[in-house]
């Protein structure tokens, strides 16, 4: 195809980003099926996508890089989740639930290679095409784990300062309208996640606006004490902050974080502007 379908599925499709996409030929590199989807690697130019295809044809983008510059953030609503790191200054250990094609992967380890990154991902063949069309591979600090989230939560006894909840599948009877996983968004799960933090720990968690979101918001709420609302500029997304302490920083403190961020490399975006982004 040489335009981008329609995608029901707000989250994935920023408005920007179809124009972008849109006016570029799109050529089919690798297509496969897994037990959880039908996957497709399409180049648009220089950027490479990972896409989801339901069964109804539509194309859910799960992953954007740029080939000449794969380390730097193409989604929004990838920016915005590393507001994480403004929430948790110095974080040493993060653990990351979806894979995908890898793009906060190689984010992570090009500007924050001190960090510690174990990457939770349930689909092998995502694993593998990562890698093998993203170039998204384990490093001396990070792993890349096939696992089901909720297993692993239970299983590891590892704690972290960043949790980063990144996980979607095409909507079926196991996930909410969104496509949500409903096992990760019981009452249960997000009390687990508590237990793997360390003491300042905050857990990030991506939700696509839609039917569901709401309940899922308020969810979060009764789970975490504190938090905060992103909602990335023409995404549909809603990146929700939370913060078992209870005690979130002043934006004077966020804004000085993200100023010192800014300062210390060209990272393609600002800190700063993320946390223009914030909502009720």
């Amino acid at each position: 195809p040489s335009h981008i379908p329609q995608v029901q599925m707000c989250r994935f499709l920023v408005v920007a980003l179809c124009f972008v996409l849109a006016s570029c030929q799109a050529v089919l590199v690798h297509e496969v099926r897994s037990s959880f989807s039908q996957i497709q690697v399409v180049d648009y130019g220089s950027r490479r996508a990972l896409l989801f295809v339901g069964e109804s044809g539509h194309q859910a983008v799960e992953t954007l890089i740029d080939l000449k510059e794969p380390h730097r953030l193409q989604h929004p609503y990838a920016r915005t989740m590393m507001v994480g790191l403004l929430y948790r200054p110095e974080a040493s250990a993060c653990l990351l639930v979806g894979l995908g094609g890898g793009a906060l992967v190689r984010f992570l380890n090009h500007y924050f290679p001190e960090l510690s990154l174990d990457v939770v991902e349930i689909d092998p063949v995502v694993m593998r095409v990562s890698r093998e069309y993203f170039g998204t591979v384990p490093g001396p600090r990070t792993r890349i784990l096939i696992e089901d989230a909720f297993d692993y939560l239970w299983r590891t006894r590892d704690r972290y300062d960043l949790i980063l909840m990144d996980v979607h599948l095409h909507p079926g009877e196991q996930t909410d309208r969104s496509g949500q996983p409903l096992h990760l968004k019981t009452a249960a799960f997000l009390r687990g996640l508590h237990e793997r933090l360390r003491p300042g720990g905050v857990v990030l968690f991506n939700a696509i606006q839609g039917p569901d979101t709401a309940a899922y918001i308020e969810s979060i709420r009764a789970a975490f004490p504190a938090t905060d609302i992103f909602r990335p500029a023409g995404s549909g997304n809603v990146i929700v902050v939370g913060v078992p302490s209870g005690f979130l920083p002043s934006d004077a403190e966020l804004r000085e974080r993200a100023r010192a961020l800014d300062r210390r490399a060209q990272y393609g975006f600002l800190f700063e502007r993320l946390l223009d982004e914030r909502r009720n």
